[in-house]
This record gives C-alpha cells, structure tokens and sequence, in this order.
C-alpha cells in the first residue's frame, strides 16, 4: 500500500543514527495501524500484509501514546477542520462514553468497579461541533469519575477554537453550578444544560421552588430547537463504536484503550476532512 502521512515523521522524527539497522519509516506504520482500526484485524493480520512483525506494530502504538503522536497529530487535523469552515465552534456539546474492559475484569488504568454500568471500564469524554458532529477536543480516562468532573478540563482545552462559541450544550450529568458559571464567565457562552428535579423542589415549597429555579436558570438557555443539537456528541460516540469497532479491539490495559481512542477518533476525523475534499496533509 502505497500512501503516508509524512506529518508523523515530524511529530515523532527520527533518533539520530548510532548504528545498528535502521527502523521502519514511522509514517508508514502509523498507516497501518490507522487499517487495523478501521478492519479490527489483529495485529498478525495486518502485520503479514504490511511485511512488519507483530511486535514491531505493537511497540509503535505502544510509542505514539507515550510519546503524545496520536494527540498531536488530532489536534493538526482539528486546526486543518478549523480553518476551512468544518469546525464552526458556536454550538458545542460535551459527553461521555463508557467501554467496558476486552477481559470484563479490573485493567491496568480502568480504575474500580463502575457501579452504574455495572462494570469495569474506561471514558471517552469528547467536545463536538453541535452542528457538525466533528470533536474538538477529547480526554480518555478510567471509568469511574462522574462525566461532570472532567466539564471544565475539556472545555480548556478546546478553548482556542471557542472563541465564537455562544452554546455549550450537555445532558442533566451536567448539572452543577460550577460549570454552569465556567461557561457563563469564561467562555461568555450559554448552558444547554437542563435542571435535575432534585435541585429544582429542593426548596420544599411551591414558591421557594420556583425562586430556587430562577436563581439557577441564571446563564442557561432552555430552548428546545438549541438543546436537540447535542445528539450530534450522541452520534459521534455511535460511529467510533460501530464504524471505528471502539471497544471491540482484543487488546488489554489504559495504554492500549487510549492509542484505540485516538486512532477511531483520527479515522473520523480524516473521513469527515476527506468527505468535504481537504487535503489534511
């Protein structure tokens, strides 16, 4: 196969030469895993078709996640989307997506037992573009902490593509006032995010309720035709787990969860550029 993407060598270049023989080009290997991703193939499959060992595609994964390629280079492909109109950063959603360990058992990084789910796992809490559906910025995490803990995190680090945002949009696992004033005063945005119940009647009486719901209605919008575009966060995890095969890898541990998130994350992301007829490279 023929084809590269010659931006890896630059984000992970070459060590100076002191002998020995010469390793594999990165960028070719970096393709390669992208065909696992998109196969689900293992990686004897696909290390027969590309004339590499096994371990060799093992210990390049093993080394884009360590050494941040697989990060760096969605961030180039989330400035490439930026800049020619696919990212428009006005309306964005944020969410999470539980996957289960491949052993269903404790992991190296999966953290405790998930009690909601019901099961030991990992998340991915991604930022999309509410009108595109194209990520913004992810984190990928241990299964256990609530969605809401890592909000404020992820919306800084999408901060340099939410300079025009007006509408952060986000489930009721949202709900806290911190977040809510993050948006309001960092971002100088709207909450999508509507009122549990709990917080609503927690004042007891009808009118201490309703005074309760207008102090926290504060910096939000309730708007029915705003809030429904954060399905578009909804559809996103959908594709990276039935188009992309997250959570259906035959591997084990943090470190492999977070190179299998990275690489369906970059699959729909070089998809989405190619649909529109970029050159992302």
């Amino acid at each position: 196969m023929e084809y590269s993407l010659p931006i890896v060598n630059t984000l992970c270049p070459r060590k100076p030469f002191i002998g020995g023989r010469i390793g594999y080009p990165k960028d070719h290997l970096f393709v390669w895993l992208l065909v696992k991703k998109i196969t689900n193939w293992g990686y004897r499959t696909i290390g027969e078709m590309a004339g590499y060992s096994h371990s060799t595609l093992v210990r390049a994964n093993t080394r884009f996640v360590t050494s941040n390629v697989y990060q760096r280079f969605l961030i180039h492909l989330v400035k490439v989307a930026y800049k020619t109109g696919l990212i428009h950063g006005q309306r964005v959603a944020l969410d999470s997506s539980f996957v289960k360990t491949f052993s269903r058992k404790r992991e190296e990084g999966s953290g405790g037992w998930n009690e909601h789910k019901e099961a030991f796992g990992y998340k991915l809490h991604a930022l999309v573009d509410a009108q595109t559906g194209v990520p913004i910025a992810l984190i990928v995490g241990e299964g256990t902490p609530h969605d809401s803990q890592l909000a404020i995190p992820l919306l800084k680090r999408a901060r340099p593509w939410l300079k025009k945002v007006g509408y952060v949009l986000a489930d009721k696992g949202y709900d806290s006032n911190e977040i809510v004033l993050f948006i309001a005063k960092r971002l100088k945005a709207k909450a999508g995010i509507p009122i549990k119940k709990t917080r609503k009647t927690r004042a007891g009486t009808k009118t201490g309720t309703f005074l309760n719901w207008k102090l926290k209605s504060v910096g939000r919008t309730f708007k029915k035709s705003i809030y429904k575009l954060r399905s578009e966060v909804e559809r996103f995890f959908s594709s990276l787990k039935r188009t992309f095969h997250l959570g259906k890898e035959e591997t084990r541990g943090f470190t492999a969860f977070v190179g299998n998130a990275y690489l369906a994350c970059i699959s729909f992301m070089l998809r989405r550029l190619y649909v529109v007829g970029v050159r992302y490279v």
